[in-house]
């Protein structure tokens, strides 16, 4: 008997381009293959619980009840013919080591890997595991700029180089778009822009726009300098 099960007559190979494999459904691993699907993306989840897998029957592409910790089950998922598989297992180390052993084994072209913490990641960068995320420390840094500043939003590009979005400040409003990037320091620059209804433009295309109360700007540059121009009002 197989040690997986699937449902229904979802047992086809869903290995095509645009599609990823999960391991692990927990909330990061069900969070990322929903959201996924959201986006257009075809999803194999795989996970041990049983009632894990239940209940997101119907809600991903094929979903599956597995031990991602033996070869041959990856071997009857076809997971070497993924192009981009994510292990969202955190919490259980060995069975994270020991799938993305195995993936990689399995000449995966793309392996992702949650790690829970420092060790953990070192771990799979090691084994050479193509990608290694650690989403808590990652949003715990996000947070912290904003809450430091004044940015409604924040996205570390790399270290040093970051994405803010932050009002446009009063000493701009009605001010071209194009006159603004003037007035920024050489090191910023202006990605986008969103009016008061909701609508971005890209910044390129929109230099004749005057800017109103409101408006939102996207700006890129050195973390420091954008930082400080969000805290311009």
């Amino acid at each position: 008997m197989s040690n997986f099960l699937s449902f229904g007559d979802r047992t086809r190979r869903i290995a095509d381009v645009d599609s990823v494999a999960v391991i692990g459904l927990g909330r990061f691993g069900t969070a990322l293959a929903l959201e996924l699907m959201r986006t257009g993306t075809e999803v194999l989840g795989v996970d041990a619980d049983e009632d894990i897998v239940q209940s997101l029957n119907g809600q991903l592409t094929q979903v599956v009840r597995a031990d991602a910790t033996r070869l041959e089950t990856l071997e009857q998922l076809d997971i070497g013919s993924f192009d981009r598989v994510v292990v969202g297992v955190g919490s259980d180390i060995r069975a994270s080591v020991l799938t993305a052993s195995l993936l990689l084994r399995l000449n995966v072209p793309a392996v992702w890997a949650k790690a829970d913490d420092e060790q953990h990641a070192l771990i799979l960068e090691q084994l050479g595991v193509h990608r290694v995320v650690a989403p808590e420390k990652e949003m715990g840094r996000r947070v912290a700029h904003l809450v430091r500043g004044a940015a409604t939003d924040y996205f570390e590009v790399e270290p040093g180089f970051a994405m803010v979005k932050t009002t446009v400040p009063e000493g701009l409003v009605d001010v071209t778009l194009g006159a603004s990037a003037g007035k920024l320091p050489k090191s910023i620059s202006i990605a986008a822009v969103r009016s008061a209804d909701g609508t971005w433009r890209n910044a390129s295309a929109s230099q004749e726009r005057v800017l109103c109360a409101g408006d939102v700007f996207l700006i890129v540059g050195p973390t420091a300098q954008v930082e400080a121009f969000a805290q311009l009002r």
